[in-house]
């Protein structure tokens, strides 16, 4: 009784055409041969360089997963070249000779930590070059993250160039605020003529460009943050009234001569941006000065690398290569930290990939201590520095105290 005909299907007075099939798909050989073509299609395929693969089974399946796996590393590597090529582009390039067409003086703002890979030789040959219409100054920025023997050698290197002044770009707590400042009032009284002079502040990304800026001014009129690539264009700020500050974009400089590794200690690229953050932990441990710079900020016994394969690895002339005599310890390392935060993935496994870019950034922002020694450093030397330092302190404490006393 519940059965109908397709005629009746639709209603007792209602009826409804029954489809074409036939001249939808052309019929059933139509739809055959459709049906064979794609899968002729899905067995040939053309690989990178233009030769053709049947996927018959056996080795030629394999040969044709291996060929896949090639294409997605391309992909990889391609989308990787546009990632480290940031601040290399024709556009950033104009902005800084703007900067530097602009500037009466130009203060070449660099990184305490890293100071030859965030040194343009290009800037300063090109400020060099004019010579009487524009002056070079040195700021040595973030002299706070590094001891104050590797301060004083610095600023006596670079100043054998031009001019150097330590910095810490802070608006609570500034040092060098003043001296900059006197420097650059001097520079206004030598340019009586002009009504106004330009300053243009350069330098790699990440350097503290637009927070030397805020520090002088004393509150934020520059957009900054820990990040690299926030300031887009250039801007002036009035600094007083004969002296304007000109704000600029971060350059990479010398792209040749470094890695991505380099690129990425440096803080040029956002770890949040790279595809496989992990690769870059040996590197970071290396580079490291000391491991217990490492132990004391995430505890001890999660990297389970020995002091003296730490020094044997950095005395290693191929950094390539000693890094890739850490990868088992940093991957190990990378584990444990993440057991330990409670950084896991569905089924317990541990999420390296957060916890390698949680690292890159506490490396870009200071919280892991580290920095590039100067030239002609002696391990035994800078001791004896220390120590001449510790004793000056004490004895600056002990007529402190005698003073008191009195």
């Amino acid at each position: 009784p519940f059965a109908h005909t397709f005629c009746g299907s639709a209603g007792g007075t209602h009826t409804r055409k029954r489809p074409k099939l036939g001249g939808l798909l052309g019929g059933l050989e139509a739809l055959a041969a459709r049906a064979r073509e794609r899968q002729e299609d899905y067995d040939s395929v053309t690989t990178s360089d233009g030769s053709h693969l049947l996927n018959t089974g056996g080795t030629d399946a394999r040969t044709l997963e291996a060929e896949q796996f090639r294409q997605i590393d391309g992909a990889r590597q391609e989308r990787s070249h546009d990632l480290f090529a940031k601040g290399q582009s024709r556009r950033i390039w104009a902005e800084l000779y703007k900067v530097l067409d602009c500037s009466d003086v130009v203060l070449h703002v660099l990184d305490a930590r890293d100071v030859p890979g965030t040194r343009c030789e290009r800037v300063i040959s090109h400020v060099k070059s004019k010579i009487g219409a524009k002056h070079l100054v040195f700021v040595l920025n973030k002299c706070d993250l590094v001891p104050n023997w590797v301060v004083k050698r610095w600023l006596s290197e670079l100043a054998k160039t031009a001019p150097c002044i330590a910095f810490r770009a802070s608006r609570t707590k500034p040092f060098g605020k003043s001296a900059v400042l006197d420097v650059l009032k001097q520079f206004a009284k030598l340019k009586r003529d002009a009504k106004q002079i330009s300053v243009g502040i350069v330098g790699a990304p990440n350097v503290g460009k637009s927070s030397l800026i805020n520090a002088l001014r004393n509150k934020v009129v520059c957009k900054a943050a820990p990040i690299a690539g926030e300031t887009k264009v250039w801007q002036y700020v009035s600094l007083t009234k004969r002296i304007n500050l000109i704000d600029s974009p971060g350059v990479v400089y010398d792209k040749d001569k470094g890695t991505e590794a380099d690129a990425v200690l440096r803080g040029v690229v956002r770890a949040e941006r790279l595809p496989d953050p992990d690769i870059f932990v040996p590197h970071l441990i290396l580079r490291c000065h000391d491991l217990d710079h490492i132990h004391n900020t995430y505890g001890h016994g999660l990297l389970s690398l020995s002091t003296e394969r730490h020094h044997q690895a950095q005395a290693n002339s191929d950094p390539q290569g000693a890094a890739h005599e850490l990868e088992q310890d940093a991957a190990l390392f990378l584990k444990n930290l993440a057991h330990k935060m409670g950084r896991l993935l569905p089924g317990g496994e541990p999420d390296v990939i957060t916890v390698a870019k949680m690292l890159i950034n506490d490396w870009q922002r200071g919280k892991i201590p580290h920095f590039v020694p100067p030239p002609n450093y002696d391990a035994k030397d800078a001791a004896d520095v220390q120590d001449d330092e510790g004793h000056q302190q004490e004895d600056e404490d002990n007529n402190d105290n005698e003073e008191d006393e009195e």
